[in-house]
């Protein structure tokens, strides 16, 4: 006799999504229906209301983001936002940067350079807690040269680090273990924030200097913020020891990594070309005060030798990164242009301004407040690209006004930018959970983490004031 198939049941996340949906639209109505604004148009008004509609979305994941942001941009058409600009940030030069700078991601990651680099830097470490964090301190700031997608580098070095903790017998969420793995996870977001195209974050500043009509470069950008995010990574590697305290200490041979450097064999032709194209890359974005040539020009080419050697087939052009990513980025560069373009962000500068000029009197307070905020809106943002743009925007003429330069008020948006009370908050550390199988860490041992995090965010816009001052950037 045959079995009677019943009807798929409806699932907890099934159900759940309904709400979060349900919100979103409540959400969105009610800013549409609202009273009108003073310097709110009834245009602006509309884009707002779908604006908050597509970033609880976003936030609770309703649906894949990237279709979210397709669904925004639908919703902006018939709103009266004209397609040209509705779509400008798939013509933006900032999204075709991160299509290539993903590619050169997957390239490192596809040919073994990426493992080989983080294996051959952790044999030059001791095999001790402080030798094995400040491994993968360096790993972290390495991979960032060449790989910008903080995803990637999470994928990458979590199971690098996740086989070395088995290999050293750390019973699961022991403070030995989680002391590593969510250390690993920070090195491998942190560290790229203080270079235009280590992160993500950095195609969202270009963006938003671009809407503004800011002027930016490579060399700038880092000189701002890459020795104040090394120096929030030296505290966060030496702090977590001291916050979470492992049981004994490690007497271990570092035989493991040995083994896996044997494991990958000699330098490939494929991992050479790999290095040179990166290499290359990273001399012309350094360089672009002189050659004056845009910043998405050396991808194409580095896309295309990728393309000619091999290293990115067909099959790799569709599946070897994330399109989703792509499109949920591409609707935030157009959602930038869009808040502009309908006098949003001004509209918001009437709440964020008056608050800034309060602070004026004092750079180290008003960068701490700005810090703080970030940290705040994040709960609200997980992708933290909004956030960014959300605070960034309406008080920037005013910062700037009161002698505080454009990098530096980014400076102090994108070193807070990565908090992980909540799993949510930080993908990266729901990537760990779901690598490891969630016998990295406990809950409580997240959280007693993240709190230093907050702590040594906060002490590092704070001191880095001096070190702005010192180079003249402030």
């Amino acid at each position: 006799m045959a079995t009677a198939i019943a009807p798929p049941a409806t699932t907890t996340a099934t159900r759940v999504k309904w709400l979060p949906l349900l919100l979103a639209i409540a959400i969105g109505l009610a800013i549409y229906f609202m009273p009108a604004q003073h310097g709110l148009t009834r245009a602006g008004q509309t884009a707002l209301a779908i604006t908050a509609f597509t970033i609880v979305l976003w936030a609770f994941g309703v649906m894949n983001n990237g279709v979210a942001s397709v669904l925004m941009m639908a919703l902006l058409i018939p709103a009266g936002a004209r397609p040209a600009l509705v779509f400008s940030g798939f013509s933006s030069g900032s999204w075709w940067v991160l299509l290539a700078v993903l590619y050169y991601g997957f390239a490192m990651q596809k040919t073994g350079l990426a493992a080989r680099i983080s294996y051959y830097i952790l044999s030059l470490f001791p095999a001790s807690y402080s030798g094995i964090l400040a491994a993968f301190f360096v790993i972290g700031t390495v991979l960032s040269l060449g790989i910008p997608s903080m995803t990637v580098r999470t994928a990458i070095m979590v199971p690098i680090a996740w086989a070395l903790v088995q290999s050293l017998d750390l019973k699961p969420r022991s403070k030995g273990s989680a002391l590593i793995m969510l250390t690993t996870i920070e090195m491998a977001v942190v560290p790229g924030c203080g270079l235009l195209y280590g992160s993500l974050y950095g195609p969202v500043v270009a963006s938003m200097f671009e809407v503004k009509h800011l002027p930016l470069s490579y060399l700038a950008y880092a000189r701002v913020l890459e020795l104040p995010v090394l120096a929030l990574c030296a505290l966060i590697v030496f702090g977590n020891q001291w916050v979470l305290k492992p049981e004994r200490a490690l007497n271990a041979s570092p035989e493991f990594v040995r083994t896996k450097l044997r494991e990958l064999g000699s330098f490939k032709r494929a991992e050479m070309i790999t290095a040179a194209i990166v290499a290359c890359s990273i001399i012309f974005w350094a360089t672009d005060r002189w050659h004056h040539l845009p910043s998405f020009f050396i991808g194409m080419v580095g896309l295309s030798i990728f393309a000619l050697a091999g290293i990115v087939g067909n099959a790799d052009i569709a599946g070897g990164i994330s399109w989703t990513l792509l499109l949920f980025m591409g609707g935030i560069f157009s959602l930038g242009n869009v808040l502009t373009e309908y006098k949003i962000t001004d509209w918001l500068a009437g709440y964020f301004v008056p608050i800034a000029e309060h602070l004026t009197f004092s750079a180290v307070v008003l960068l701490v407040v700005v810090a703080i905020a970030m940290l705040a809106v994040r709960f609200l943002d997980p992708s933290g690209f909004i956030a960014i743009a959300v605070l960034f925007i309406p008080i920037v003429d005013t910062t700037s006004a009161a002698g505080i330069p454009p990098l530096v008020l980014v400076a102090a948006l994108l070193i807070p930018s990565v908090p992980f009370w909540a799993t949510y908050q930080n993908i990266w550390v729901a990537m760990g959970e779901g690598i490891t199988e969630g016998l990295a860490f406990s809950g409580a041992e997240r959280v007693r983490l993240a709190n230093m995090y907050g702590i040594f965010t906060i002490f590092t816009v704070a001191v880095s004031v001096g070190y702005w001052k010192l180079i003249g950037a402030l």
